[in-house]
């Protein structure tokens, strides 16, 4: 309910028909407070009528998949050796002389990937363009192989 003197319609800490955080269930109280009886802070609900608004916003969706997480690993080939800042048309038209490449991406520490539409172009790249010179970087080139997860180990 409330204090004691609230329920007699008098607040010592307000004056008479005013309410306070303690008084705040009485009947003729114009507390804050939502009535009912006391309860600890940590019994306390934590739903929509509180601070905490509800529901969280939860993680976000996420950026996305780039093509060459969605390409097969046989139509990828790894390229280490990059320079750390590249323009990525510029990397997709050197690979494009082993083939038509579908996407190329550099990463970071070097490494990158490109990807192509057959595997026998992916083969002609591993064999054309390793040892190559890209923006005066020499380039390694090889099949594209998926890491060991430690479950593999």
């Amino acid at each position: 309910m409330g204090c004691w003197e609230a329920q007699k319609g008098f607040c010592p800490r307000k004056g008479k028909g005013k309410g306070c955080k303690w008084c705040s269930g009485a009947p003729d109280s114009a507390g804050k407070g939502g009535g009912g009886v006391w309860q600890p802070q940590f019994q306390k609900s934590w739903g929509a009528s509180s601070w905490g608004g509800g529901k969280g916003k939860g993680k976000g969706k996420g950026k996305g998949k780039t093509p060459a997480k969605k390409t097969e690993n046989t139509l990828k080939v790894w390229v280490g050796g990059l320079p750390e800042k590249l323009s990525f048309k510029a990397l997709q038209a050197h690979f494009d002389q082993a083939g038509k490449s579908t996407w190329a991406e550099g990463g970071k520490g070097g490494n990158g990937s490109v990807c192509y539409s057959t595997e026998a172009e992916v083969f002609n790249a591993v064999t054309l363009l390793n040892g190559s010179v890209f923006e005066g970087h020499m380039l390694q080139v090889d099949a594209w192989v998926k890491k060991p997860t430690k479950a593999d180990s």
